[in-house]
């Protein structure tokens, strides 16, 4: 992402009144220890799929309560973990693997680090094979709220397959209704009806 992108991203999350199921700020390098950012990153993962969102995220140098950029010490990219870096001994647990991508960055002389997590589909994200879930401001085991831990395993749901009501051809984009007929045209090639495919409609 563009500094510009990042600097609009961070200004729309903290814009937020309040932290969500999908937004964790923290403000200094040890506010928080690397055990506890895996289970935030799973927390966060699981949150963005119940709010319906594509990502989640975890992000140093905001105050928690105000949302103020403050600027953290913290440098995810250099962390280390015993002898490992923290980034490859969080990989390494968090299952199915996701690839969350970390953002340092300046924000107005202010040091930013953002984690941006995808959002979990078909199955939980685990660290340390337990999943977490952020209820209020409290992070706790997301196998307490069957709920949540349901419409996870929909997630993976075929859009495509249900029906819509009162829709109808009109609301499909043209060009890929032409590029459908197309294909289609390709695998009926020998069919009786064949010549009659483009009035289709």
């Amino acid at each position: 992402m563009r500094i510009e992108e990042l600097h609009q991203l961070l200004e729309e999350l903290t814009a937020r009144d309040i932290e969500t199921q999908w937004i964790e700020f923290k403000l200094r390098a040890g506010s928080i220890t690397n055990e506890q950012i895996g289970e935030y990153i799973s927390a966060m993962s699981n949150g963005a799929t119940i709010s319906n969102q594509a990502f989640g995220y975890l992000v140093w140098g905001i105050n928690d309560t105000t949302h103020e950029v403050k600027g953290t010490n913290f440098c995810f990219t250099i962390a280390k973990q015993g002898n490992q870096d923290l980034e490859l001994w969080m990989r390494n647990l968090l299952h199915p693997k996701i690839t969350f991508e970390i953002f340092e960055f300046d924000y107005h002389g202010n040091n930013v680090v953002m984690l941006r997590i995808p959002s979990a589909k078909g199955e939980p994200t685990n660290f340390k094979k337990k999943p977490y879930i952020r209820i209020g401001s409290n992070k706790t085991d997301l196998r307490n709220f069957p709920e949540y831990v349901r419409i996870i395993y929909n997630s993976l749901e075929d859009w495509s397959a249900k029906i819509i009501e009162n829709a109808s051809i009109s609301d499909l984009d043209t060009d890929a209704i032409t590029v459908a007929r197309e294909k289609f045209k390709e695998k009926s090639s020998k069919a009786k009806y064949f010549n009659q495919i483009d009035d289709w409609g």
